[in-house]
């Protein structure tokens, strides 16, 4: 029972590129801001908060019910639950709670069920 809950898990990260780069047609320059998910880039932009949104909106389907957010050590709580709050708007239907994960190399990791 536990593993079929697993499989209904899509995790994402938020973090950055450390080079000039072309993956998949699509370039990416040292410093963009990446939103990966499922073993794919599926959000790049120059800000970590619109890298995070654009992510959600990829990785959440009529089926989420809750997104947890884990923060990293350059995110403050602060702008992690403004965040969380901004999404709760957008996605009323769906629960979403913020943990310090305290993580260096990502900004955000997310779990959405």
């Amino acid at each position: 029972m536990i593993f079929q809950s697993l499989t209904n898990v899509v995790t994402g990260q938020i973090t950055y590129a450390v080079r000039d780069t072309e993956i998949e047609g699509q370039k990416i320059s040292e410093g963009d801001i990446l939103g990966l998910a499922e073993g794919k880039i599926k959000a790049v932009t120059k800000d970590v908060k619109e890298t995070l949104l654009d992510l959600i909106k990829e990785i959440v389907d009529d089926d989420s019910e809750y997104v947890t957010l884990y923060y990293g050590e350059d995110v403050t709580e602060d702008d992690a639950e403004a965040i969380a709050e901004e999404l709760e708007e957008k996605y009323p239907d769906i629960e979403f709670s913020v943990n310090y994960g305290g993580q260096s190399l990502y900004y955000y990791i997310i779990s959405v069920e």
